[in-house]
Parts: C-alpha cells; sequence; structure tokens
C-alpha cells in the first residue's frame, strides 16, 4: 500500500534546518620511534602490592609465570628473573623480552609512575605476549607498545606476527588512561587486545588504541565496558566483540580510520548498548550488527564520512536505532539487510549519504521506522525492496533525489511528510 501525504506547492512547511557536521582535527601521525603521546598518569588510589611475589622463568619456553602474588608491579616481577627477559632500559621505560603468564591467584600491574612505558619485543617473526590465564592484568597510566630492538622502532609489519594482550579463562584485564600501539596479527588469540572465554570480564576506560590488528575483540564476553576511549588506524576493526559477547557497554568512544568498520558486533552478540559514540572516516562501515546480533540499542551516535554505509544491520533482529546522525556517508545512511527482523529506526536524522537515507531490502522484515527526518540524501530517502512488510510511520522526507521508492506489497505507510525531492516525492514498481 502507498498512502503518504506527499506536500506540493508549499503546503508543508519549510525544510528542518541544516544539520551541523562536526569537526574533527587533522590526524596526527604516530612516530614509530616515539609511539607514546600522552604523558604518565599515576592512580589516585593504587591498590597495594603484594611483598611476597614469586615467579618462575621457563627459558626454553621463553615464558615467565607469576606463581604468587597481587597486584605484582614491573619492578617487583623484574627482580625475579634476569635482565634479558624483563629489564629497565631507561628510567620508567622497560623492554620485556619474554611471554608473561599470570595463572589463577594471581595479578599484574603495569602502571605509572614505575612504567611510563612498556616495550614488548616484536620484530623479524618473534614477539612476547602477556597473557592472563585466570589471572588479572591492569594497565593503569601507561603506554604498551611493540618494539624492535634492532630498529629502535614499533614493529609495524603484523603479517609475521606481533606482540599482544589477552584475557582468557575466566581472567580479569583492566586498561585505564593508557596508550596502546602497534600491537598484535592475524593469528588466533594474537589480535593485539584481546578478551576471551566464558567467565573473563574488564573494561577498558579513557585510553587511546592505534595501529594495532583489531583494535579490541572480545569472544564469548559478558558485560565488557569500553568507554570514554579513542581507536584509530587500526589494521581491520576498531572495537570487534563477537561470537556470543553479550551486555556490552560501549559508550563516549571516538572511534575513525580503521581499515574496515568502525564498531561491529558480529555472529550472536546480544544485549548491548552502542551510545553516544563519534564514528567517521572507517573504510567501510561506521556502526554494523552482524549474523544474529539481536536485542541491542544503537542510539545516540554520530556516525559520518565512512567509505559505506554509516549504521548496518545485516541479519539481527529486535534492535533499535534510536537518535542518531548519520550523515555524509559515502554509500547509504542506515541499511537494514539480510533477513533483519523486527528492528525499529526511530527518531534518527539521515542526511547528506552519497546513495539513499535508508535501505531496507534482501528479506529483511517486519521493521517500523518511524520520526526520522531524512534529507539531501543523493538517491533516495526511502528505498524498500524486500518481501514482507514495513511500517514507515511519521517520517520527515525531503531534498532527496526521490523521497521514497517502494519495490515491496506490503508497506504500511502514513503519516509522513514527503516534500521538495527532486524527481518525485513517492514511487512504487
Amino acid at each position: 500500500m502507498l498512502a503518504v501525504l506527499v506536500c506540493v506547492a508549499g503546503a508543508c512547511a519549510s525544510p528542518p534546518p541544516p544539520l551541523p557536521r562536526r569537526d574533527v582535527p587533522a590526524g596526527v601521525p604516530v612516530d614509530p620511534a616515539r609511539p607514546c603521546s600522552r604523558e604518565a598518569q599515576a592512580a589516585e588510589n593504587p591498590p597495594p602490592s603484594s611483598d611476597d611475589a614469586a615467579a618462575r622463568f621457563n627459558r626454553a619456553t621463553n615464558t615467565i609465570t607469576l606463581t604468587r602474588g597481587e597486584n605484582v608491579s614491573i619492578p617487583a616481577l623484574s627482580r625475579e628473573v634476569s635482565d634479558s627477559a624483563l629489564s629497565e632500559v631507561e628510567p620508567g621505560v622497560w623492554l620485556l623480552g619474554a611471554n608473561i603468564a599470570v595463572p589463577p591467584g594471581s595479578s599484574l600491574r603495569i602502571a605509572s609512575p614505575d612504567v611510563h612505558w612498556l616495550r614488548m619485543r616484536s620484530g623479524g617473526g618473534e614477539s612476547v605476549a602477556i597473557t592472563a590465564l585466570g589471572g588479572g592484568i591492569a594497565v593503569d597510566g601507561t603506554c604498551v607498545t611493540s618494539w624492535n630492538p634492532d630498529t629502535d622502532t614499533v614493529d609495524d609489519d603484523h603479517r609475521d606476527g606481533r606482540s599482544y594482550l589477552l584475557a582468557r579463562d575466566g581472567a580479569t584485564m583492566t586498561i585505564d588512561g593508557s596508550e596502546l600501539r602497534y600491537l598484535g596479527s592475524g593469528d588466533v588469540e594474537s589480535y593485539g587486545l584481546s578478551w576471551r572465554t566464558e567467565g573473563t570480564r574488564g573494561h577498558i576506560r579513557h585510553s587511546a588504541v592505534s595501529h594495532l590488528y583489531y583494535g579490541l575483540y572480545t569472544y564469548e564476553v559478558d558485560g565488557l565496558e569500553v568507554t570514554d576511549n579513542e581507536f584509530h588506524d587500526n589494521v581491520l576493526y576498531g572495537v570487534d566483540p563477537h561470537t556470543e559477547s553479550r551486555n556490552l557497554v560501549i559508550e563516549r568512544n571516538v572511534v575513525h580510520d580503521n581499515g574496515k568498520h568502525g564498531i561491529i558486533l558480529a555472529e550472536h552478540c546480544t544485549d548491548s548498548v552502542i551510545r553516544d559514540n563519534v564514528v567517521y572516516g572507517n573504510n567501510h562501515h561506521g556502526i554494523v550488527l552482524y549474523q544474529g546480533s539481536d536485542r541491542n540499542v544503537i542510539e545516540g551516535n554520530e556516525t559520518f564520512g565512512n567509505a559505506a554505509q554509516g549504521i548496518n544491520i545485516n541479519d539481527s533482529d529486535e534492535n533499535t536505532i534510536r537518535a542518531n546522525k548519520v550523515y555524509d556517508n559515502i554509500e547509504s545512511g542506515v541499511s537494514l539487510t539480510q533477513t533483519s527482523r523486527d528492528n525499529v529506526v526511530e527518531g534518527n536524522q539521515l542526511r547528506g549519504n552519497g546513495k539513499d537515507g535508508i535501505r531496507l531490502v534482501s528479506e529483511a522484515a517486519t521493521s517500523l521506522v518511524r520520526d526520522n527526518t531524512i534529507g539531501r540524501n543523493a538517491r533516495y530517502g526511502v528505498y524498500v525492496d524486500t518481501v514482507s512488510g514495513f511500517d514507515l510511520t511519521g517520517n520527515t522526507v525531503f531534498g532527496n533525489r526521490i523521497g521514497v521508492m517502494v519495490k515491496a506489497d506490503s508497506v504500511d505507510e502514513s503519516d509522513n511528510e514527503i516534500f521538495g525531492n527532486t524527481e518525485g516525492g513517492a514511487a512504487a514498481s
């Protein structure tokens, strides 16, 4: 059914005011020889460190295992092992030449003022990792990078492996006020900064993450908090919760210039919130829900200037996309596609995108699109080409080439204002 209010001859109100665009600063290149750009900030109330720390070093596997101690500092750990495994090379600058394993009952603290830069040896196909295997890792007010002593620079080649941080098997990893740069590769579990498996928990807050393979990766993790960070120039994704991760809070981050998507919840990531983030300049979509990522809320974000779509919902159901500003993306603003069902798209500003304001295609079905302002997109304001019903209600559609294009039988359209579109208000085929 095609029953809409199409305004002619000035009968409708004038177009809404222009949508203000966010000014973003020009990117500042990260110097591979001096990658840490923030001044180290000591924690106000650091937890007490154990007086009885103990560790053993396995030369065959080049691994330090922390066998006893809570909140063990890097200087305390260094006293338990040889200089070749862990040493201070300048005041506050430490070189890690061995893996660190943190089992249950122990925890490691990497923090200023003791450590303002931890260099993890990496290069020429060899690298080290810090892994919490049921224990704890806290990174607070410091900088962690890969480091190649042969070149006196970070390891900027992820193809032959790089150093990384990993928490799994019920571990806790927290990152606060820190920088993580030039870590990770495409090898499983080695992505740079990862939380994996049921019972693993933690957060990352007020930190900068760049030039990792994935800026952040999770697998089967519940309740991770990702707040007030910057993720940029990572090889693939900025923020990538994956495979049955749930109850995530992703808020107030700036996510830009990553090699593929900015933020993606993939493969049954559910019941999470993506709110008040600024997502721009990524090399594919800005924000993505993919393959069974259901019952999530995408709210109050600003997503613009991405190479494909601002927000892409793919094979995911019962999500709410609300009050976002989605503009100037190279392709479309919002897309519901690949059997996505029962989603709500409401109260968004969809402006100036290179193709459509919103696309409903590829067997996406039974969703509600209401109270959106959809203006000055280069092709269609609303494009519907799918097999099942949508409810388009209360939208303002103006200044597009064509306001609404419907290639479907069961679309309920009512109380929309459609005006000022250059080649027509509403069409069906």
